[in-house]
């Protein structure tokens, strides 16, 4: 049966019950002929510091099949993980048996998703430990066995790390882009600061949207910082008398315990992770110092045992422990200590990307001969109104006429800008004679009152011409007295520019006028 069981484990490599990850999804392709464990994929991808990392790996458990070397029919009803041991840093896991016990006679598929951020580039080697229950030819078995299974992760890369993602990284301002909240790592506790290019920063994993007004460039960076509490030292002081009597230190008449312990301690913790220390050969206390050892999921347990060549090891103490920071001591049956616990910084990442905002053209409206033109030639596109209705010329320059004219034009980017320009004269005569003509309000939306000073008519002819000079009022009005004021309705018109044009005899006068919508 030992023959099998690595094969086996290497399906139940990533099997923690620590819902973290989210539900893995079964490859139920995942099967050999003949029949035999087997786990998809056969090669896992190589992690990277920092980068998140999800992988889904499928095992497939036949309920039955033969033993290669002896052929001996193999029947397994029950395969539970018990361990493991150097789990990298930043990882965790979610097996879709929440109790790690499969029983391949109800389903011979499983799966499991490993999901985190690697905190540490190199090689770790993931030490596994499985009890399978079942039967071998026939014989009731159970057998542990274990597996040394290597995990790589690379060296972080400010080229591959996308700690974030914009909404839009170019557009026209003002524009307003928004990000994606930054990743943490299971077990770690994680700061995150950010700074947006545009004067703004923030504190926290999910940033505000950023407005950003002005055309530029603009940095956007992002730094994280990853904490756990780490195990430092743990020392031992007394040991319990559990290590004497068996064949490694015996216990013999009038002599007593022959020997010393050789002690060494474990961690374990909510996910069956497990760190082993090393061994102190020969010894009843012991201390271990500089340790790094990660508490990053509680509850956590600590073994103390003393290590034996020809007999199983002695447990010489439980303990259950926090990761509060500081040093606590525990003591149980005789067993006695201490631990050290400080928070660490494991990884500090800065990841820059760019905001590209492009600029609205800005130009003007110029004059020159009866010709309108931009200002700027060189935009892509351009749209003319005049008094807000659409003009037939989509290139820079228009003939003038007398009105309320408007450009819409777009950059070779896709932005646009606008400007306006009140043009008068243009087939008008704007001689003014000493009439003493006035208008009020202006702008005006209903009634226009007229004054006139010093007329030397009584009678005169008032006409109302719009921005092309076109009449669209002629009324005659009497004035009495040198100074009077006359009312003009004007409610019925459109909105625009207008000109007020005074008929006395040989003199005439005349002022404009601006109509708005009420």
């Amino acid at each position: 049966m030992k023959r099998f069981l690595p094969y086996l484990i290497v399906g139940l490599a990533h099997s923690v019950a620590q819902a973290q990850c989210g539900p893995c999804a079964v490859g139920d392709t995942c099967t050999v002929d003949p029949p035999f464990p087997a786990v998809c994929p056969a090669i896992t991808p190589t992690g990277t510091v920092g980068v998140p990392y999800e992988l889904d790996v499928t095992f497939w458990i036949p309920p039955a099949f033969p033993e290669p070397t002896t052929q001996l029919n193999v029947v397994l009803q029950e395969v539970t993980l018990v361990s493991m041991e150097n789990v990298p840093l930043g990882l965790t896991y979610e097996a879709s048996s929440p109790t790690l016990t499969y029983y391949p006679q109800a389903d011979p598929f499983g799966c499991v998703r490993v999901c985190g951020i690697p905190m540490q580039a190199g090689n770790d080697t993931i030490r596994l430990t499985a009890i399978a229950q079942g039967t071998v030819g026939g014989i009731s078995t159970t057998q542990n066995q274990s597996l040394n299974i290597p995990v790589q992760a690379l060296p972080p890369s400010s080229d591959t790390i996308p700690d974030f993602i914009t909404s839009a990284d170019s557009a026209c301002a003002p524009l307003t882009v928004s990000f994606s909240a930054a990743d943490n790592a299971p077990g770690m506790t994680a700061t995150f600061t950010w700074d947006f290019g545009n004067g703004s920063t923030f504190d926290g994993a999910a940033p505000p949207e950023q407005t950003y007004l002005d055309g530029g460039v603009y940095p956007v960076t992002l730094q994280r910082s990853f904490s756990v509490p780490m195990l430092t030292q743990v020392v031992i002081s007394g040991i319990s008398n559990a290590w004497c009597g068996d064949l490694d230190e015996p216990n013999l008449p009038i002599v007593g315990c022959v020997g010393q312990p050789d002690l060494y301690f474990t961690i374990t913790d909510s996910r069956l992770a497990l760190e082993r220390s090393s061994l102190v050969n020969n010894a009843q206390s012991a201390t271990w110092n500089n340790l790094s050892i990660p508490l990053a999921f509680p509850p956590f347990t600590l073994r103390v045992f003393d290590s034996d060549a020809l007999s199983d090891d002695d447990l010489l103490g439980t303990f259950a422990i926090d990761a509060t920071t500081g040093s606590s001591s525990f003591a149980q049956g005789g067993t006695t200590g201490s631990r050290q616990v400080q928070v660490q910084t494991v990884l500090t990442t800065t990841y820059t990307d760019t905001v590209v905002v492009f600029s609205a053209p800005s130009f003007t409206i110029s004059l020159d001969a009866e010709t309108l033109c931009a200002t700027d030639l060189g935009l892509a596109s351009y749209a003319w109104t005049l008094n807000g209705e659409p003009v037939n010329e989509s290139g820079p320059c228009v003939d003038a006429a007398n009105g309320l004219w408007e450009l819409t034009a777009t950059s070779a980017d896709g932005c646009s800008g606008s400007a306006e320009l009140l043009v008068s004269g243009v087939g008008v005569d704007e001689r003014l004679y000493p009439l003493g003509l006035t208008v009020a309000p202006n702008p005006v939306s209903d009634v226009l009152w007229i004054g006139l000073e010093h007329t030397p008519c009584e009678q005169v002819n008032i006409l109302l011409l719009d921005a092309s000079g076109r009449e669209v009022r002629s009324e005659n009005m009497r004035f009495r007295g040198d100074s009077a004021r006359l009312p003009v309705d004007v409610s019925a018109l459109r909105p625009g520019a207008y000109w007020v044009r005074l008929r006395c005899g040989a003199h005439q006068a005349q002022r404009r006028v601006m109509l708005l919508r009420r």
